[in-house]
């Protein structure tokens, strides 16, 4: 088991899953493997967004406001890197899993509830949550990367 003692998202982060374990309460799949830490998901998502300048509820204040994602927002959490974190569940959920957009490559359905995400390191990943979901996280996190990443302005709410 690798443990860390410290961790920001970066580039490299495919996802940050909860693990239950009375001490290492964090699965984190990284492009340099998978590591196990203290905290919960949320607390390195909203370590992460500040590290990058910005407070957690800030982004999510900022996405709401010119998305109006109120519900699962998408998490920008690198304007810089276009780093954006999905969140499968509400940022509450005890499931809520955190995966980062760049690297999902494919979503399969595996049951009604349960989808597998593959990622473009040809690793992948079972979450329970649809398909249909996932996939609307994804047009969610691609309106937020379009809205903060880019130059091209859209005013579109796939929500509407």
């Amino acid at each position: 088991m690798n443990i860390l003692n410290d961790y920001t998202v970066s580039l490299s982060t495919i996802a940050i899953v909860p693990n239950c374990h009375p001490q290492y309460q964090t699965m984190i799949i990284d492009l340099e493997g998978v590591f196990y830490f203290s905290d919960k998901p949320g607390s390195i998502i909203s370590r992460s967004c500040l590290t990058y300048g910005a407070s957690y509820d800030g982004r999510r204040d900022a996405a709401i406001y010119l998305a109006n994602y109120i519900q699962k927002t998408p998490i920008l959490i690198s304007e810089a890197d276009g780093i954006i974190a999905i969140p499968t569940h509400s940022p509450d959920h005890d499931d809520c899993t955190w995966i980062i957009l760049h690297h999902i490559k494919e979503i399969k359905p595996t049951t009604k509830s349960c989808c597998q995400i593959k990622f473009h390191n040809y690793s992948d990943l079972e979450v329970k949550s649809s398909s249909l979901t996932i996939r609307q996280q994804i047009q969610k996190a691609a309106v937020i990367y379009s809205i903060f990443c880019t130059k091209q302005k859209i005013s579109y709410s796939f929500d509407r």
